[in-house]
């Protein structure tokens, strides 16, 4: 008998009423799945989330008789039996009994189930296949799951092999519960995992996305990241990380610096992440841009990170000048704060004496930099006070040259944003207009023309 006391659950006022309405109407109303499971580990002290459960119920209900007792739902997945009923602003997903009759690995055909007993026999894991009803009290435990989480171990309700292969995603989800929770996966279980991994390659991109920003959204991802490289999943959505992953050691490191980076920025944490994976910035660039394009995230994301990626290195010191500092600024833009939060994450997960001094060199860095960047210096093309039109005005013909010329008075006034004036850029584009100093053989590796300055 283990520990778990469902007098000391607490679900939303939400949820409580639709379940009342539900058993008031006749029918049977069940709290099921993860938000069972955090409330026992939390009532057993392992550290569960609880903002983080969703409270959904199961029910006997068909879905057009839910829709009908409520007078705001949505049909989220009607055609598998699940209507969105809003309580209070808040969605809670209410599901027809089910039990499956047909899968592929990615996809279930169901069937509406009579009882709660045979919707827990669709689910993946025994720590999930818990169910509270909460108009008498009674719990449904048919697969041991409490005991399975007292004691800390992830197995498979039934046959593990025919569990994965009715959805592969639960291979991935394996990785998730078992990290997030620090669970010993089952050794029939961990086994039917391994064998389970080349059908991964039959999933959406979108689901395989879904879940790594889940894990990635875990207080510690690593343990769920390593998951993924020890079980042989990596080669089927993550090719990039193989070479990473090969080197424990050097693998060990990037998931601890991974863990360093505040959970809520889950896009640093993937930066973090990919820098690791290559040596250049052109090459952590191409990890970044292989990587987001193939698990199909948005262009907004791809270029964030692929961006972070870029900029990692080289980086700026507490030594360098204020110029040095605004030509990085200019390069980083809004970004430099996240290539901060880069760099503090790899000093984290260093030995605690070395991260305390890179932390130290790092503070001292970053310092200087918010200096600069709080005095708003023009750091780009647009905060110049000439634009193109005024260089056309001078003579300059149509064409590449006028943006050679603007990047060279961008480059003076990173030196000295005090020359930020028009009177005064117009001036120096004169001169270098009559001394012929930008010509098309002076971009950089045309011709013999004055070496470009560093940007």
């Amino acid at each position: 008998m283990t520990g778990f006391d469902p007098g000391r659950l607490a679900p939303p006022e939400g949820f409580r009423r639709i379940a009342r309405r539900l058993e008031r109407a006749g029918h049977e109303a069940w709290a099921v799945g993860g938000s069972l499971r955090d409330a026992f580990v939390q009532q057993i002290g392992g550290g569960a989330d609880p903002k983080r459960a969703d409270w959904d119920l199961a029910t006997d209900a068909r879905p057009d008789e839910v829709m009908d007792l409520f007078p705001r739902t949505v049909p989220v997945g009607v055609s598998h039996g699940t209507v969105g009923v809003l309580d209070g602003g808040v969605l809670y997903e209410v599901t027809t009994f089910r039990r499956d009759i047909e899968t592929d690995g990615r996809h279930a055909r169901v069937v509406f189930a009579s009882s709660i007993e045979q919707d827990l026999g669709r689910r993946d894991f025994t720590v999930n296949a818990i169910a509270w009803r909460p108009a008498s009290g009674q719990v449904r435990d048919p697969y041991d799951g409490l005991a399975d989480i007292e004691s800390g171990i992830l197995r498979a309700v039934g046959d593990p092999g025919a569990r994965f292969r009715e959805d592969y995603l639960r291979v991935l989800r394996g990785f998730r519960f078992a990290g997030r929770f620090g669970w010993a996966v089952e050794l029939g279980t961990d086994a039917a995992l391994r064998e389970a991994v080349d059908g991964l390659a039959v999933l959406s991109a979108e689901r395989v996305r879904e879940e790594l920003l889940k894990v990635l959204g875990d207080l510690k991802p690593s343990a769920g990241l390593d998951l993924y490289a020890t079980r042989g999943a990596l080669a089927h959505w993550y090719p990039e990380m193989l070479g990473l992953a090969a080197d424990r050691d050097a693998w060990l490191t990037a998931l601890g610096a991974v863990d360093a980076v505040p959970a809520q920025t889950l896009n640093v944490r993937l930066a973090r992440l990919v820098v690791s994976a290559a040596d250049t910035p052109e090459g952590r660039a191409g990890v970044a841009e292989a990587l987001l394009s193939r698990l199909r995230f948005s262009n907004a994301d791809r270029r964030h990170v692929t961006r972070l990626a870029r900029l990692f290195l080289p980086f700026v010191g507490p030594t360098g000048s204020a110029a040095e500092h605004r030509r990085w600024l200019a390069s980083a833009g809004k970004a430099w704060e996240d290539v901060f939060a880069l760099h503090f994450a790899g000093a984290r997960a260093e030995e605690a004496e070395r991260a305390e001094q890179a932390e130290r060199y790092l503070e001292a860095t970053r310092e200087r930099v918010r200096r600069e960047w709080l005095e708003a210096p023009p750091l780009s093309l647009a905060d110049l006070a000439v634009k193109g039109d005024d260089l056309l005005s001078l003579g300059v013909s149509p064409g590449p040259l006028v943006r050679l010329l603007l990047d060279e008075l961008l480059e003076q006034v990173l030196e000295d944003p005090g020359r930020n004036d028009r009177g005064s850029l117009l001036g120096e584009a004169r001169r270098l207009i009559e001394i012929g100093a930008l010509t098309e053989a002076s971009r950089p590796g045309r011709g013999s023309g004055p070496p470009p300055r560093r940007r």
